[in-house]
């Protein structure tokens, strides 16, 4: 399956996300190890960042299946008709 423009656009939208996520936790780990200073002030950026992840990742992962579903029939025709012949 090709990608088109809005799937490009959506894995980008993901990638962005996650690796805005990923710094978060490891700032939060070295405010950890370093000092033992108050974590709590990532504590919100976290949790929006991760739903900001989430919801990239769910409109990618839709996006990806509602390609799935307009190339299924087709496929299911094929085989229908390998098995008639």
């Amino acid at each position: 399956m090709e990608a088109c423009g809005d799937c490009k656009t959506l894995k980008q939208e993901f990638w962005l996300a996650r690796e805005h996520y990923v710094s978060l936790i490891v700032q939060h780990d070295q405010m950890i190890r370093d000092s033992g200073s108050k974590t709590s002030t990532l504590d919100t950026a976290i949790k929006k960042a991760r739903r900001r992840r989430n919801d990239a990742g769910r409109r990618f992962l839709d996006h990806r299946i509602s390609h799935e579903d307009l190339i299924s029939p087709h496929d299911n025709n094929s085989r229908a008709a390998l098995k008639n012949t």
